[in-house]
């Protein structure tokens, strides 16, 4: 989020920050979480609630910079999705952990996501869509709808805290 300003709606954030078609695919994949009631949540980072926690965040970054992350990569191992474009992009954003990132941090795990076993997976976030295309959006979105299939273990931060 841009750090000068505080934002009441991600609306309000793109429409200052992002300009032609970055802003146009920002507002339409914001119109997507505001018709599926997964609003975010301006005053805890951008973080969609969903259920009870987190499913990633959305966030302006500053000027013609957006992006969307999920949280919880650590219970896709049960999917599969026969568009190898969409897996391709899921495995492209798996995050792999460098280190503790933070005291809350609950550590990589070792995962199967879509089919793939990926070795320490971050517990806590993925890398995230960067100035996302129509294309890649519709992959989000998808996404969005297989996180909602999951829960977040307790021990994870970002899903269980505005």
């Amino acid at each position: 989020m841009s750090k000068q300003k505080k934002y009441n709606k991600i609306e309000d954030a793109i429409s200052e920050n992002l300009d032609g078609e970055l802003q146009e695919n920002a507002l339409k994949f914001a119109a997507y979480l505001d018709e599926n009631q997964l609003i975010p949540n301006m005053s805890a980072g951008g973080k969609i609630p969903f259920n009870g926690y987190n499913l990633g965040w959305m966030r302006v970054e500053g000027k013609n910079e957006w992006l969307f992350e999920i949280f919880n990569f650590l219970d896709f191992g049960g999917f599969s999705d026969e568009d190898e474009e969409f897996t391709k992009a899921v495995h492209d954003h798996v995050g792999i952990c460098d280190a503790p990132c933070h005291d809350e941090c609950w550590r990589a795990k070792d995962v199967k996501i879509f089919g793939k076993e990926f070795k320490s997976v971050c517990s806590q976030h993925s890398r995230a869509f960067v100035n996302p295309d129509g294309k890649t959006i519709e992959h989000i979105k998808k996404l969005i709808e297989y996180s909602k299939k999951t829960t977040p273990y307790v021990q994870q931060y970002h899903p269980n805290h505005s």
